[in-house]
């Protein structure tokens, strides 16, 4: 009788120990809520300079009082200049960086099993989109918004989800 419970702590260990869904899936859940965040906050930015543009023909990242140099002709000209901030540069960079840590954090989760394999999944392939519509903005104002929120409501019951799924995951 012994022995048979000592097999089943052994085969119960062994079998516990090759999921690596905690380990792998913990730092990938956090690098996605990074890049969620970045993206996130370079939509919106996005979203007031193009909007400042068109309806007041100013430039929204201006701190000038002068409106020469607030002064846009157009949304192209003034996500132009938003793109030649150093801020801005800096959140592509991290938004490229974090983009390829990512991925490769997908690649390395060997557990596709895990009943969360799927919903992390579904959350890297919607922050990915999310990144990628960040960098290269598209369609129209309206559409870009409602790109952005549509996103941003999938993304926020994903993570929520896998929250619950994963009490280790909120830490």
């Amino acid at each position: 009788m012994n022995r048979i419970n000592i097999s089943i702590i052994i085969l119960i260990t062994v079998l516990t120990s090759c999921s690596d869904f905690e380990k792998k899936g913990k730092p990938l859940f956090k690098n996605l809520n990074t890049l969620y965040s970045l993206s996130l906050t370079k939509c919106n930015t996005t979203q007031k300079v193009w909007s400042t543009a068109i309806y007041d023909k100013e430039y929204a990242l201006s701190t000038s009082e002068n409106y020469e140099v607030r002064y846009v002709s157009d949304f192209n000209e003034a996500v132009y200049r938003m793109e030649q901030e150093p801020a801005i540069k800096d959140i592509n960079k991290k938004i490229d960086s974090l983009s390829t840590v990512v991925t490769k954090d997908v690649e390395a989760i060997s557990d596709k099993k895990n009943e969360s394999y799927d919903k992390l999944i579904s959350l890297y392939t919607n922050v990915i989109e999310l990144s990628k519509t960040a960098k290269s903005p598209s369609g129209n104002l309206q559409s870009f918004g409602n790109e952005v929120n549509q996103k941003e409501s999938q993304i926020n019951l994903l993570i929520t989800e896998i929250k619950a799924r994963n009490p280790g995951f909120k830490e």
